[in-house]
C-alpha cells in the first residue's frame, strides 16, 4: 500500500473530526513533525503507531486499509491482494501486510509480519488492546516490559496486553515471519507520556 494513501487517510479522518495536528499530538504522544511526515506520505507507521492514531481519532485500524467489499459475513483475501506497508521497514526492522482489509466491521486486525535480520532499531511499541503473535518461521527475541524471551520454535503463540511496551526482534541470519493479530479498543486514549522515548514510532 502506498504511504501516501495511509497519510491521506490520516489527514482526512483528522479533518473530518476537526482535530488539529497539535491535538492529535497530545492524544497520541507522537511528535507533530512525525505526524506531519506521516500525513505527507514521507514515512510509514508501524502497526503500533497506526493503532495509537486510530484510537486517538476514534476509528478502526481497518479505516487505514480501506478496500471494503459489500458487508457480508465472509471476507477472502488472496496473497496478491494483501495490503503491504514497506517504506520504513528497514528502519523499524520489519514490514507488515494486512490480511483482512476487505472487511470493515471486525474485532481483530490480522497481519503477516516479516522481521529483518540484523536490525539495530530497539524502540518499543505500545498501543491499545491485545495482541497475538504466532511464529511461522525463524527465531525471535520477544521483549515485553522488563521480560525477555527467546522464541525459536515455529508454531509458538504469544498473547499480550499491548499497552505494555513490547517488541519482537529477529535473532537469526534470515527473515522471520509471524502472524500478528491486533484486537483494538477505542475506549479513550491511555497516557503515553511515560513512553515519549518512543514517541516517533
Amino acid at each position: 500500500m502506498a504511504d501516501k494513501e495511509i497519510g491521506a487517510k490520516i489527514r482526512q479522518l483528522r479533518n473530518q473530526r476537526a482535530i488539529t495536528l497539535d491535538a492529535l499530538t497530545m492524544r497520541t504522544g507522537l511528535s507533530p513533525g512525525y505526524l506531519s511526515k506521516l500525513e505527507r506520505g514521507l514515512s510509514s507507521p508501524p502497526i503500533a503507531t497506526l493503532s495509537r492514531i486510530a484510537s486517538a481519532l476514534g476509528v478502526r485500524l481497518s479505516d487505514f486499509f480501506k478496500d471494503y467489499e459489500p458487508e457480508r459475513n465472509i471476507s477472502i483475501v488472496s496473497p496478491l491482494e494483501r495490503k503491504s506497508v514497506t517504506r520504513d521497514g528497514q528502519v523499524y526492522g520489519y514490514y507488515y501486510e494486512s490480511l483482512a482489509h476487505k472487511r470493515y466491521n471486525k474485532l481483530m486486525e490480522p497481519f503477516i509480519v516479516t522481521l529483518y535480520p540484523k536490525c539495530d532499531d530497539r524502540r518499543m511499541f505500545v498501543h491499545h488492546g491485545e495482541e497475538m503473535l504466532f511464529l511461522l518461521e525463524g527465531q525471535i527475541e520477544m521483549i515485553y516490559g522488563d521480560l525477555n524471551f527467546k522464541i525459536d520454535e515455529p508454531g509458538t503463540c504469544i498473547y499480550i496486553n499491548a499497552s505494555i511496551p513490547h517488541r519482537a526482534n529477529n535473532l537469526g541470519d534470515i527473515e522471520s515471519k509471524l502472524i500478528v493479530i491486533v484486537s483494538q479498543t477505542t475506549e479513550g486514549v491511555f497516557d503515553l507520556k511515560t513512553h515519549t522515548e518512543n514517541a516517533d514510532g
